[in-house]
């Protein structure tokens, strides 16, 4: 707009409005228009894919118990074993898998030298 101001009165800019009417036709001839327009048509495009791909596939949640927060490998739950190039998760229902994995991802965290140990042994 600064090619447009004739004056101004304070901190407030004066345009004519001629000038303004014809800056504004010139930006709306340019190429820079049609990239923006482009783009905001690929955004809407991924944004509405990745929004469909979420509701096809929520995720899945489980209420995490505060024990599992400070978990070590030497604590894992029965039917959870790791070992040399190998990690069994016996189960009886999807709830208890995902206990269980949640079990073995926070052990993990909370004792990955032992995991590389007993994982690499």
């Amino acid at each position: 707009m600064a090619p447009c101001i004739a004056a101004t009165l304070g901190n407030a800019a004066v345009a004519d409005r001629d000038s303004l009417v014809a800056h504004l036709e010139r930006l709306a001839a340019g190429d820079d228009v049609q990239y923006e327009l482009r783009r905001r048509q690929r955004f809407a495009a991924t944004y509405a894919r990745l929004r469909e791909e979420r509701l096809r596939q929520p995720q899945v949640l489980i209420a995490a118990p505060s024990s599992v927060e400070r978990l070590r490998l030497a604590d894992l739950p029965d039917g959870v074993a790791v070992t040399s190039g190998r990690i069994t998760i016996t189960f009886s229902d999807p709830t208890e898998a995902l206990e269980k994995l949640l079990a073995l991802a926070m052990a993990i965290g909370n004792d990955r030298d032992q995991f590389e140990a007993l994982a690499a042994s």
